[in-house]
């Protein structure tokens, strides 16, 4: 009896143990790894989110970068990082949902090996035309492409962007001929889109408006699934063009490797909340022609599935070409 006892005893602390170093957490600076270069939208993100989380949990967090692979490097580090909590992944939609989907072999499973934490900001994209379009509106576009004999061509920021898969939704549902134009990059789709070399692009916000406001660009529609403050004025593609459901809206979230404990899952998850949902978030983001993003963890992994399994559909429908 006494052992007995005495093993109860002891796992009791041992679980007292456990609950009182989970309670303490954060005792040490966290990093939150980015995949991209410093200054681009997720990264201004990213380090907003960081200084928030400062003041919430009262620990310092640092950012770093490290880019490479469409951000599959900073992921393949941070899930081979101790599941302790201060290794923290700002992912992206086009590495979670896309890169699983278009690649033909991948060498990681979003939901195995990693545990997501916390939505942080979504951005939708506009359907865009060059100054000297003369496509002032989506059905005028769509009438276009139908009647040319070329039909259009579409500029994205290369193979498996979310505007290159955007731009094959949107052909695909409107029965179009669109000719996709791929370019290393958003800055350099841009320059040809402006220039009138390129018929049409899904590009951000933020990318979009010092070229709408010069002239040398013209939104049609938001390919978002509602109005949105980030494009006032501006119907969605949906709407304008018939598509339902069409939506291209890259978004970022915190994960942390698999196995994080549920206590600092939510502990960090009520952090990322709290920051995301003040007037200042909402404010900056908007500069950045983002909205916050937030929800429980549960919300964010079935966000991941739904989106992943979206993106597959399309592309089996669409007939797109996986790549190696």
């Amino acid at each position: 009896m006494k052992t007995i006892i005495g093993a109860v005893c002891a796992l009791a602390l041992s679980v007292a143990a456990v609950t009182g170093a989970h309670a303490a957490y954060p005792e040490r600076p966290i990093t939150l790894v980015i995949g991209y270069t410093a200054g681009g939208p997720t990264d201004v993100v990213g380090r907003f989110l960081a200084q928030g989380l400062e003041k919430e949990l009262g620990q310092t967090v640092v950012v770093e970068n490290r880019p490479g692979a469409n951000a599959v490097v900073a992921l393949q580090y941070v899930r081979r990082a101790p599941a302790d909590g201060y290794t923290l992944y700002l992912g992206s939609s086009g590495t979670l949902s896309i890169e699983p989907v278009y690649k033909k072999r991948v060498e990681f499973d979003v939901l195995k090996d990693l545990t997501p934490v916390g939505l942080v900001a979504s951005y939708p994209y506009l359907l865009v035309v060059p100054g000297s379009s003369p496509y002032k509106t989506t059905q005028e576009l769509i009438e276009g492409a139908k009647n040319s004999p070329q039909g259009l061509s579409y500029a994205s920021a290369g193979n498996g962007a979310v505007n290159h898969l955007a731009g094959e939704w949107f052909s695909s549902a409107t029965q179009t001929n669109m000719t996709h134009i791929p370019y290393k990059g958003d800055s350099a789709a841009i320059a040809d889109l402006s220039g009138g070399r390129v018929d049409m692009a899904f590009l951000s916000v933020i990318a979009a408006t010092p070229l709408m406001e010069s002239g040398r660009m013209r939104a049609l529609a938001l390919a978002a699934r509602a109005p949105s403050v980030v494009a006032p004025g501006l119907d969605t593609v949906e709407n304008e063009a018939g598509i339902e459901g069409f939506a291209a809206e890259p978004w970022n979230g915190v994960l942390a490797p698999a196995g994080l404990p549920e206590d600092v899952t939510l502990k960090l998850n009520q952090a990322i909340n709290n920051v995301m949902s003040t007037e200042e978030a909402k404010a900056k983001l908007l500069t950045l022609g983002q909205t916050p993003f937030s929800g429980t963890p549960e919300d964010f992994a079935k966000h991941i599935e739904t989106q992943t399994e979206n993106w597959r559909t399309l592309i089996d429908t669409a007939g797109i070409e996986r790549i190696d």
